[in-house]
């Protein structure tokens, strides 16, 4: 008998949506670094392996950002982002190798790297590994929020906190105004199960193996819990926590894939039922929407819905750099990202920036223009 005929892959029409929308495209001009010139080139090598040397392949593959603007935006869902990581999967190189230890090794290595990055001061500017270090302990500004009247969440049921590797091991901060915040709402979130990182970046940078132990953790630690609601204030971490819902190395049956689903919860949605005071800003407040926050972006409609806070959101279309594992390869396309859009916000001092998710900021403190403060929104509340 005749083998039943492969499916037929979605092929790129070649609608140029992708390059309306790509971050490297627009900071660099350069076609080739194009989603669509992406998608041609790895399917060449797929049909014709030995076109291109292991090196070549190891380079290409390095040169995307992972924020997945243009599968959201294709007509075919095509997601070149996967595409990329499968072939940073099969070949590996240095940069994958340091990006899993810096990512798996963050309890050990991330406090000692931020303190030497600190007293290395601002050395070789804007975007300097030392700036980078430096940045992931920056200090807070003034406070700007204060909740003055809370309304009981609806179903407070048993919760737990998803901090995110940032948070638990250099801004427990972010963690502790969290907790408060669900104190107020009703809730009395338990201890954190055991978590480890979300597994997003991991599998941004073709870490596969690594990324399915991650998921495999969690969702034990979420099941030894009791299944309780994930509250979340890191938008690359809520991406990341979602996909399990449909990611078969999360081991979820229908009913739990739902009950996860459910369970993962931005804060900042919880919060739209809180009133807050606002203390007048001393400059200019703007808003760096994330990439993999999506078009519904819960930080962004909670922070430009308060009265008195008036934030600028931008139009939502610029992405940080930050990259994960490729800034490792090509920090100077990190950098022109990041320059980009410090340009196009029109950034002056005085300014303060505020965001929501934990790569993005360190990215932005790294690459500020002096003056300009770059926080957490958290970092602007005060619950004493």
């Amino acid at each position: 008998m005749d083998s039943p005929a492969r499916p037929q892959e979605p092929q790129c029409i070649l609608c140029g949506r992708c390059l309306e929308v790509c971050p490297l495209l627009a900071a660099t001009g350069r076609e080739e670094l194009s989603p669509r010139a992406k998608l041609f080139t790895l399917r060449r090598l797929d049909e014709a392996p030995g076109t291109l040397s292991a090196r070549s392949v190891e380079h290409l593959a390095g040169l995307c950002l992972s924020c997945g603007r243009c599968s959201r935006v294709c007509p075919q869902r095509l997601d070149v982002p996967a595409a990329v990581a499968r072939a940073r999967g099969r070949h590996p190189g240095f940069a994958a190798w340091a990006w899993k230890a810096w990512i798996g090794g963050a309890d050990a290595l991330w406090p000692g790297a931020a303190r030497l990055g600190a007293l290395l001061g601002p050395r070789g500017g804007p975007g300097s590994p030392a700036r980078k270090l430096a940045a992931m302990v920056q200090a807070a500004p003034r406070a700007l929020l204060r909740p003055e009247a809370f309304e009981p969440c609806p179903d407070a049921g048993k919760t737990v906190l998803f901090s995110g590797c940032l948070a638990r091991t250099l801004r427990p901060a972010w963690a502790g105004k969290a907790t408060a915040l669900l104190r107020g709402l009703g809730c009395e979130p338990g201890p954190e199960p055991g978590w480890g990182c979300c597994g997003a970046t991991l599998g941004h940078a073709g870490l596969a193996g690594a990324r399915a132990e991650a998921v495999a953790r969690n969702v034990a630690a979420w099941r030894a819990a009791g299944r309780p609601r994930v509250v979340t204030f890191c938008a690359s971490c809520t991406h990341g926590l979602s996909a399990y819902a449909a990611d078969p190395a999360a081991g979820l049956d229908a009913a739990e894939a739902a009950a996860w689903a459910r369970a993962v919860t931005p804060l900042s949605r919880l919060l739209r039922t809180v009133r807050f005071s606002v203390a007048a800003p001393t400059g200019r407040v703007l808003y760096h929407a994330p990439c993999h926050a999506g078009a519904d972006d819960p930080d962004r409609a909670w922070l430009t819905g308060l009265p008195g806070l008036e934030p600028d959101a931008g139009d939502g279309r610029d992405c940080c750099g930050l990259g994960g594992v490729m800034q490792l390869g090509a920090p100077g396309l990190s950098q022109a990202v990041a320059a980009r859009l410090w340009q196009r916000r029109a950034a002056r001092e005085g300014d303060l920036l505020l965001s929501g998710c934990s790569g993005c900021l360190t990215q932005l403190a790294a690459t500020a223009p002096g003056g300009v403060a770059v926080a957490h929104w958290l970092d602007c509340i005060d619950i004493s």
